[in-house]
């Protein structure tokens, strides 16, 4: 018994290792904040087309140089991109108990921003194709904040999944 106190001494750690822990944080793989943001980057273009098909003014009808469809087209956008922040932020609440939540939320808030970009790129561009070009009255994004309804969405369930989870834990204490 001595012996082990001698030692455990000499080695200048207490508690010897045998006694340590487990480690309070532990680190999530680089692939996996990748795959977030990638992911999420990647969900953008598809995005981008479904606004251009669903949009008045876009491919499937409507007309362009009507100024009333204007605010539904960035309705459109705004809407679908709400869909996918709530998806987004459901599914990152489902993982947030697993280690290095905040890394993947802040990965997957990125891509979604980055995702909402490609996403007003991808459906202006698709118009000014497909519509013979620019002219009179273009196929754009006339509400610019709409493109940051994506990550502030996702965002948002997350924070209020979490808020809701520290309410419902302190209730049970």
């Amino acid at each position: 018994m001595r012996r082990m106190q001698e030692s455990a001494a000499e080695s200048g750690t207490y508690p010897p290792p045998v006694y340590a822990g487990p480690a309070a944080e532990t680190t999530v793989p680089p692939s996996s904040l990748l795959w977030w943001a990638a992911a999420m980057t990647l969900l953008g273009p598809v995005l981008g087309v479904l606004w251009w098909f669903a949009s008045p003014g876009g491919g499937l009808y409507g007309d362009r140089a009507n100024a009333e469809s204007w605010l539904i087209r960035d309705l459109v956008l705004g809407g679908l991109q709400l869909l996918a922040g709530v998806v987004v932020g459901w599914l990152l609440t489902n993982r947030i108990d697993l280690p290095g939540a905040w890394q993947r939320v802040c990965a997957a808030v990125g891509g979604s921003l980055l995702g909402s970009v490609l996403a007003v790129v991808v459906g202006q561009g698709l118009g000014s194709l497909f519509s013979g070009g620019d002219g009179e009255f273009p196929f754009v994004l006339r509400s610019l904040g709409v493109a940051l309804v994506w990550p502030a969405a996702a965002a948002l369930v997350v924070f209020l999944a979490s808020l809701l989870g520290l309410l419902l834990i302190r209730r049970n204490r």
